[in-house]
Formats: C-alpha cells, sequence, structure tokens
C-alpha cells in the first residue's frame, strides 16, 4: 500500500504544483522526546532549534511511516535537520526510514533561477514517484479560517489547532461554527510555537486576530496586516535559543510605535511552554 509523503520545514508550500495531488502529511511542529535509551541525545548541541531536535527523535523511533520525507530548506532550522539527519544515519545512529529529500526554490527571477527551480521539481518528482495520492483540498477554507479569525469570530488557540491538524493529517480544514472571542485586538508574532499553550492563554487576555507565527500565516505587508485588523498590542516572543527571528523584532518595535500600537515582549518563551505571567507584559 502507498504511503504518504511527509513534509519538515516551517512554511512548506503544501499547495505547490510539485506536490498536486500527493497525501501528504507536515511533521514540523509535532514533538518527539528522546527515548530513555537514545544514541544521539548527547551528541545535539543544546543550542539546536527545538523542533529539528524533535524530529531528530522522531527518527530515532521510527515515528515517521512515509514514502519519503521531503525537508523544505527555506524553513528555518530544516537545512540542519537534513544534514544532522543524513550524517546520524551514516554512523549508524539513526536507525534505516523513509527516504530524506530537501527540496529547494531559488527566491530570485530570471533564467537561472527558473532553471534551478526546473531541475529541483524534477528531482522532487522522482522522489516522490509511488507514493500514496489523494484528491486536491480546497484551500479556500484556509482563506475563510483567516477571515474568521480577523474577525475575532474564533478564538485564537482554536484557528491554530485548526490549522495544524489540516497539516498534520492531510484532511480539510475545519470550518464548523465556533464560539467567538472577545477583548482587545492582538497580534502575535516570532519564533514558531509548538502547541496552542500560548494561544489558549493569550486567549484570555483577548482577541488574537492575526498570527504571525503559526502554520499558513497570512502573506502581505506586515503593516497592512496590523492597519486592517486594527491591532491594539503586538505579543511578540522567541525560542531561548532562537538565532533567526529575534534579529526582527527592533524593526517590528518600531513599525508598532509608529502605528501606535502596544508592542507586548514575553521575552524567552519554550517552543512548548508551560507557565505563563498573569496578564501581558
Amino acid at each position: 500500500m502507498p504511503h504518504p509523503v511527509l513534509l519538515f520545514g516551517h512554511g512548506a508550500p503544501l499547495d505547490a504544483p510539485e506536490l498536486a495531488g500527493l497525501a501528504l502529511r507536515d511533521v514540523t511542529r509535532q514533538r518527539h522526546l528522546a527515548p530513555k535509551d537514545s544514541q544521539i541525545a548527547d551528541m545535539l548541541e543544546p543550542f539546536l532549534d527545538p523542533f529539528v531536535r524533535s524530529f531528530l527523535f522522531g527518527l530515532e523511533t521510527g515515528a515517521f511511516d512515509a514514502h519519503a520525507i521531503v525537508v523544505w530548506r527555506q524553513g528555518a532550522g530544516a537545512l540542519h535537520a537534513f544534514r544532522y539527519a543524513c550524517e546520524l544515519r551514516r554512523l549508524g545512529l539513526l536507525p534505516d526510514g523513509p527516504p530524506l529529500h530537501l527540496w529547494n526554490r531559488a527566491g530570485s527571477t530570471g533564467a537561472a533561477a527558473e532553471t534551478f527551480n526546473t531541475q529541483q521539481a524534477e528531482h522532487l518528482a522522482r522522489a516522490v514517484d509511488g507514493a500514496a495520492k489523494t484528491p486536491p483540498i480546497d484551500p479556500s477554507a484556509l482563506t475563510i479560517l483567516e477571515g474568521r479569525q480577523a474577525a475575532g469570530a474564533i478564538l485564537g488557540a482554536e484557528a491554530f489547532r485548526r490549522r495544524l491538524t489540516a497539516r498534520e493529517t492531510g484532511a480539510a480544514v475545519d470550518l464548523s461554527p465556533a464560539p467567538p472571542a472577545t477583548g482587545p485586538r492582538l497580534a502575535l508574532a516570532g519564533a514558531p510555537l509548538g502547541g496552542d499553550a500560548l494561544h489558549r492563554w493569550l486567549d484570555r487576555q483577548g482577541v488574537l486576530v492575526l498570527d504571525m507565527q503559526g502554520p499558513d500565516a497570512p502573506p502581505g505587508d506586515i503593516a497592512t496586516l496590523l492597519t486592517e485588523r486594527r491591532v491594539e498590542t503586538l505579543v511578540w516572543q522567541v525560542d531561548p535559543h532562537d538565532d533567526l527571528h529575534g534579529w526582527r523584532m527592533p524593526r517590528l518595535r518600531a513599525l508598532c510605535a509608529d502605528l501606535g500600537i502596544r508592542f507586548s515582549d514575553l521575552g524567552f518563551v519554550p517552543t512548548w511552554p508551560t507557565t505563563f505571567p498573569e496578564v501581558l507584559p
């Protein structure tokens, strides 16, 4: 029986033409802990991206049953995940498992970029040949869900959960009715989070109308998004080992000041947080 294709990498484009018709499962934000007899735990530097660590432990425990695992190169930490996994397999410290394939796209335009993208698409096609197929899912469901969140018609945690569930299971986005949110209008930005714990806490602080760290974050100019959604407070957080997203904070803080939006910095927040302050700082 054909198996699905697993994707690892924040922002992996599930709607890419290269992936059309494939049964896809996004495992980027899944949490896998080190087994008691782990052969790799002591080898992983403490500053390694938490999602990369989790992915490697998933490989070690045989958690991924797939035709292939496609690593989206442009996702934060994705190249580390691919290189570590390949080397640890070569050393015999990770068991055999689904083949790993690194997929990239050029970030520019022109003849050279087009040639590169064509080659990448051809390599990807060979890697996923024979994988399970599935009818296409209507992408407009994500747009509808985003519109509901922007209007405060759904709690932030519930919207996050529905997006994540759709990515992890390959199912259509759940558009069933949900309780509305009330309170000050909030935005969330910073490093990706692995679960909805922070969102559930934010739901007690106000209405999360813009989630810029979640899966399928809305595209577009940040200033325009903040303005159109009438954001009153932007909540910022990064993982303690972050080496990417934090560089964006000064510019975003300045933008909020220009727009008259309160900037609430939670500081370092673990990828899977468990404790929070009573109120927004």
